[in-house]
């Protein structure tokens, strides 16, 4: 059956409810536009900040880190939803319409801690195959025969202790005791991350460890999150002020 096509609109029609399309493509804008979001990360008690966190766009991947002051600046739409993460804390994620904001429009991400026992998780390493580690942790634990009681293997502690092989091993294992540690330090502080925390992409990392020795490899190991990095950050604004007087 033939269909009569549906009539134009008139121009009349258009031009008397032309605002209302308008109005509709500047709000449909404005729903799919992006802002420059600022906020601050903080701990659980609403008031102390949280430094160093990450600071997501779920949507895109984009992301950022806090600052010393936790404060944080991302560009988001309002569709896009947020995720926070940081060591020893729930992930947190926020759509940004739920965001509560300030008088100046600033947003606040509330951390709260994770409830875990942090030493049972594993991480996998990242520079040592695991037959090469095995062999570093054998030849450490050869080397600590010498340590033994002579009463317990007389024998073989003075052979550790005197041969030219039990020098030799105890040798290696100071130097892979030393590998291992240094593995550790680099998981949580590398030079990379270093430039991340301070964003001085010139840092020597080398003269800045010589310099911040009291943050050292045990320091290091046995401190986490923002304890670990609040202390780094500390010793870096005293490294870069002696720096500009020199």
């Amino acid at each position: 059956m033939f269909k009569f096509p549906k009539p134009i609109l008139p121009f009349s029609f258009i031009k008397r409810h032309g605002i209302l399309v308008f109005l509709f493509i500047g709000l449909n804008h404005h729903l799919f536009s992006q802002e420059v979001l600022k906020g601050t990360v903080l701990q659980s008690d609403s008031s102390s900040a949280m430094p160093f966190a990450y600071v997501i766009n779920k949507s895109n991947g984009n992301g950022t880190m806090s600052d010393n002051e936790g404060r944080f600046t991302l560009l988001v739409k309002l569709e896009d939803t947020l995720l926070c993460s940081f060591v020893g804390y729930r992930t947190l994620l926020m759509p940004v319409k739920r965001l509560w904001r300030d008088q100046n429009g600033n947003a606040k991400l509330i951390m709260n801690e994770a409830y875990v026992n942090l030493n049972t998780v594993v991480i996998n390493t990242f520079k040592y195959k695991s037959y090469e580690r095995d062999y570093m942790n054998d030849i450490i634990d050869k080397s600590k025969i010498k340590r033994m009681d002579y009463a317990m293997s007389p024998i073989s502690a003075l052979y550790m202790k005197y041969s030219k092989e039990g020098k030799q091993i105890n040798k290696l294992a100071k130097i892979f005791e030393g590998l291992l540690i240094e593995e550790q330090v680099q998981k949580k502080l590398s030079r990379e991350t270093l430039v991340r925390l301070t964003g001085d992409d010139n840092i020597d990392y080398t003269a800045f460890r010589k310099y911040c020795y009291y943050v050292g490899d045990y320091y290091i190991i046995s401190h986490e999150g923002v304890e670990l990095y609040s202390k780094v950050m500390e010793c870096y604004k005293r490294y870069k002020a002696e720096m500009r007087q020199n």
